[in-house]
């Protein structure tokens, strides 16, 4: 019989080999916008299009999101490591935004312009699992970049997928 103990262990290790793109997590309007690092970022369905991200009720983010019921997914290129670092911790609030050339998009919405993609959503569904909630949205608006170079999620770390 597997431990508790064994069984979280071996997720966190199982999960560092499921690499993914690197998103921003943004949502709020004017002086009120908020945002964070994820990986926790799926696609559910193409009709209608929507995508769900898994923010943790601590996570700064979480009122905000909680409260405007609008996000956008901001994937990353390689152009934009030092704003992983930024959205994990290393500015707090609003100062997060004060790099990466950020614009209000729909509704006041923080989008990052040169992202691989920006997904603007509207939330349609929430479900509190363990420590997170799962925040369903249905996409309204997409900005694709032509680059297609996703700054990835491996192992702990940073890694390329430049074609």
């Amino acid at each position: 019989m597997v431990t508790e103990e064994a069984l979280s262990n071996g997720f966190r290790q199982a999960m560092r080999r499921l690499a993914t793109t690197v998103a921003l997590i943004t949502s709020g309007r004017d002086e009120n916008w908020a945002g964070m690092a994820a990986t926790a970022v799926v696609s559910v369905c193409a009709e209608p299009p929507t995508i769900l991200v898994a923010v943790n009720r601590s996570a700064s983010l979480y009122p905000t999101l909680h409260a405007e019921k609008r996000f956008c997914v901001n994937l990353l290129s390689e152009r934009h490591k030092e704003l992983v670092g930024i959205f994990s911790g290393q500015k707090k609030g609003f100062a997060r935004f004060e790099t990466g050339g950020w614009e209000a998009g729909p509704g006041g919405l923080p989008v990052l312009p040169d992202a691989l993609s920006a997904l603007i959503c509207n939330t349609v569904s929430t479900v509190d699992v363990g420590t997170h909630t799962l925040f369903i949205g249905q996409v309204e608006s997409i900005i694709n970049h032509m680059d297609i170079d996703p700054l990835i999620w491996v192992d702990g770390g940073m890694a390329s997928a430049a074609r």
